[in-house]
């Protein structure tokens, strides 16, 4: 049967008028958008860094977004969405389609511990994300102020013991990985260090200078310089290996202590569902990011180190083996952000 003949004229116009329209909006949107993951980038490309501008977490995310974008053909462009360690700019991807344009520079903290220590988190890293890779390790290092008169992990041990619950160590926040990992070398030892959250590492560090605090972790952009100038007393190295710049520091498994999960890591962290192709094109980049001597040379300034492995896996099973041991530390210490 003909359509006219179902319809009125007028009505048949009208609703052939509509499909017409429909058609041609659906051929625009096919136009305006890519076809398939092979098209991407056909926009810029967003990576939401969940600290302040400026730093070396900020410092890496710029020098590998200029990289990767010419390596991935487009623009990479970093927004910085810092607040509440990390969760702020987790949240907000998370909620982003899974195309290719929205991605988070995750790390230790949003990805592995802030499951922990938020009740209320609004996001969750295995459920919302498909990791895709390692940009690169770093270590923090645990420091004294020179006045306390500690000069080693076993001197701390003693003072510590001696006085418990009156060395003071600052932090970068509640639940931040300097407050964690101090918490953990305590725990092994079995002494009580009263805990002095900050809202970031360097007023942390300015304190410890100004001899407010004894003690405080930090990254090592952070506290090397301090180190070098005699403000700041290096006691141990909260990473697997020892670090050029402070060669005669040991390593947290060398003072005795076993099972710490490793360096801290930052990665790529992309919304579910996000296109393999997609993926393997930004681990691509990241290799061809540290294969590049310059690239090297930048990182090494401000201490930033490359994955051992690269690709999907290389953050999944790190944040496992995070979870495993950050997980019944929180419960035990009642550590809370929320």
């Amino acid at each position: 049967m003909a359509l006219g003949s179902r319809f009125p004229q007028s009505a048949s116009s009208r609703f052939q008028r509509l499909i017409g329209l429909a058609a041609a909006g659906t051929l625009a949107m096919a136009c305006a958008a890519p076809a398939s993951a092979a098209d991407w980038p056909a926009r810029p490309v967003s990576v939401f860094v969940p600290v302040a501008a400026g730093g070396a977490a900020d410092a890496l995310a710029r020098a590998w977004a200029a990289y990767a974008g010419k390596e991935i053909g487009g623009t990479v462009v970093v927004e910085n969405k810092p607040g509440a360690n990390g969760s702020i700019a987790a949240a907000y991807v998370a909620k982003q389609p899974a195309d290719g344009y929205a991605l988070l520079f995750g790390s230790t903290s949003n990805m592995s511990v802030n499951p922990f220590t938020y009740s209320q988190l609004a996001y969750n890293p295995t459920r919302d994300f498909d990791p895709v890779t390692k940009i690169a390790g770093t270590s923090q290092v645990l420091v004294a102020n020179p006045a306390t008169g500690i000069r080693s992990v076993d001197d701390l041990v003693k003072k510590a013991k001696a006085s418990p619950g009156h060395l003071n160590y600052g932090s970068a926040g509640i639940g931040n990985s300097t407050h964690l990992n101090v918490a953990f070398l305590a725990e092994h030892f079995k002494i009580e260090l009263s805990h002095v959250p900050y809202k970031g590492a360097a007023p942390a560090m300015m304190d410890l200078i100004g001899g407010q605090i004894d003690l405080t972790a930090d990254a090592l952009t952070g506290a090397v310089p301090q180190v070098k100038t005699g403000k700041a007393v290096p006691l141990v190295i909260f990473g697997a290996d020892r670090v050029a710049q402070l060669p005669d520091v040991p390593t947290i498994a060398e003072v005795g202590v076993q099972g710490f999960p490793g360096d801290a890591w930052y990665g790529l962290m992309a919304p579910k569902g996000t296109p393999p192709e997609i993926v393997t094109r930004l681990t691509e980049a990241t290799r061809k990011f540290w294969a590049d001597p310059a690239v090297r040379k930048q990182m090494a300034d401000i201490y930033m180190t490359p994955p051992k492995e690269l690709g999907p896996a290389s953050v999944a099973e790190s944040m496992k083996t995070e979870a495993d041991v950050w997980g019944p530390i929180v419960k035990r210490l009642g550590v809370r952000n929320d």
